[in-house]
């Protein structure tokens, strides 16, 4: 009996976990709702330092920078620059 109530009082602090993390994220795509967060990379950002900076650091994926659509789009940065590129 003994057992089963530590069982249940870690699921119960478990769950109280997860509630607390979702209410958190919540909280953060509220807030960020109405921002846009690629629009400054696409718009204001020259891609050529995006992709020299990646090519620098030990060929970060640009995948996890632009999405594909990007990719495709800035095939002429990523074909011009290296990692020692300066603007």
């Amino acid at each position: 009996e003994g057992a089963a109530k530590d069982a249940i009082k870690k699921k119960i602090a478990t769950l109280e976990a997860r509630l607390h993390n979702h209410e958190t994220q919540k909280q953060i795509k509220q807030k960020l709702a109405g921002v846009a967060l690629s629009t400054s990379k696409v718009n204001y950002l020259d891609p050529r330092i995006t992709v020299s900076w990646c090519k620098k650091w030990n060929n970060f994926p640009l995948s996890k920078v632009f999405n594909k659509s990007l990719i495709t789009k800035f095939k002429w940065a990523i074909d011009e620059v290296d990692e020692d590129w300066r603007f």
